[in-house]
């Protein structure tokens, strides 16, 4: 039986068996060559990569064209405006150091008003109120150095001269400015009643500090005091350069680039002057200056150096007290600004209570439902108080003998 199964089993024996792959003792195995599949696509040839070279390079071109442009055109459109606005009234005066500031008097007599615009604000605000004081007497209004259409300083360091004048963009810089402004160079007639608006405050009383004989009274309008940014635990310092110089960066690089123009023509931006019956020609000069790099790099050198400029008025105040023969007027509204919150409105009075405490025999007049925009919105009140120090000067000046005028002149 045994013998029976062997002879049914297939043969095993090395001789007669044959691999899978075809291999037999006396025969090696085959080898499979598997043949690689042609590519359906060749390799991109020398051609191919120098047009999307030439491609790439043609889009580039185009965005860097489309970055170019606007910051051109905003220059042209700089270059012709600029013309049309020095044609409104004004003119250039060289206060040396190869540097011009812009001044605009209207009107004639004694005493000579000079009005000092807010901080990183050009003599344009004053529009509503220079045309009224002008039918009484001789009226000024100029752009601080870099606002406006006035130059910037020319940076020397080896001038002693120039050194001796303060830091730029402080108040000591300012006064010195306008000092030279108003008497060296245009020589306007003396004295002077110095109406200032926030920051212009500040310089109408640092003015007064160095220059009391020219000056015959101040007015404060909306002033801002050297202690604010220690009030109620320095919130407005925080506003200051938190909020406030972040965005004015801001604007000062989208006037450089040219999108603030593009901003104007597609009216997604707000003049600064927020007022009704804005003549034409003060609203094409808001419009130049929004636009004018120069004009708001100035705007935030005037906000990063206010810390410099309180720490200026103290030491004044510390070196000499505020003059006696000056009077000193204090115009407010019921709030700095309804569009702020609680919080800096009270900052702003608090500062306004040491001002008050530093000047006891100041004026205070409040002019209700109105706030710091007044010198635009509610011009007439303003007006009318300057005038009142005008007619009192006249009248105590006036020869013996000689009747008062029965106008306002």
């Amino acid at each position: 039986m045994n013998n029976d199964l062997m002879t049914m089993a297939p043969s095993h024996s090395p001789s007669t068996r044959k691999r899978r792959d075809g291999a037999t003792p006396d025969k090696p195995p085959k080898l499979n060559k598997t043949k690689r599949p042609k590519s359906s696509r060749e390799a991109p040839s020398a051609s191919y990569w120098e047009s999307c070279l030439w491609a790439t390079m043609k889009y580039i071109l185009y965005a860097c064209g489309a970055l170019m442009v606007p910051p051109i055109l905003n220059l042209a459109a700089l270059n012709q405006e600029e013309t049309v606005i020095k044609q409104n009234g004004g003119l250039p005066y060289d206060i040396g150091w190869n540097q011009n500031l812009f001044l605009n008097c209207t009107g004639e007599g004694s005493p000579t008003v000079i009005l000092e615009a807010p901080v990183g604000q050009s003599s344009e605000v004053w529009y509503a109120v220079q045309p009224a004081l002008a039918e009484v007497t001789r009226v000024c209004s100029y752009d601080r150095a870099g606002l406006g259409l006035s130059d910037r300083s020319y940076k020397n360091s080896t001038d002693e001269d120039q050194k001796r004048r303060g830091p730029e963009s402080t108040v000591e810089r300012m006064v010195t400015d306008l000092h030279y402004l108003i008497t060296a160079s245009s020589d306007q007639p003396k004295p002077f009643i110095l109406v200032g608006a926030e920051m212009g405050s500040i310089v109408a009383r640092f003015y007064a500090q160095l220059y009391e004989e020219e000056v015959s009274d101040v007015v404060l309008v909306d002033p801002l005091v050297e202690v604010l940014f220690e009030e109620e635990d320095g919130v407005w310092r925080k506003m200051w350069y938190g909020h406030t110089m972040p965005y004015g960066v801001l604007a000062q690089l989208a006037a450089s680039t040219g999108l603030t123009r593009i901003g104007l023509i597609l009216k997604l931006l707000n003049l600064p002057i927020k007022a009704q019956g804005i003549p034409e020609e003060v609203i094409l000069r808001q419009k130049h200056l929004m636009c004018r790099p120069s004009h708001q790099s100035a705007s935030v050198d005037e906000h990063y150096f206010t810390n410099e400029t309180f720490s200026q008025i103290r030491t004044a105040y510390k070196v000499k007290p505020f003059p006696k023969s000056v009077s000193v007027t204090i115009v407010t509204g019921n709030y700095h600004d309804d569009e702020l919150p609680n919080v800096l409105n009270e900052a702003w009075e608090f500062s306004l209570e040491f001002l008050e405490s530093i000047h006891p025999d100041a004026k205070r007049i409040r002019i209700n439902g109105s706030d710091g925009h007044m010198i635009y919105r509610r011009p007439g009140e303003l007006v009318d108080i300057v005038k009142k120090l005008v007619r009192r000067w006249r009248d105590s000046n006036r020869p013996k003998g000689k009747p008062a005028p029965t106008d306002d002149s």
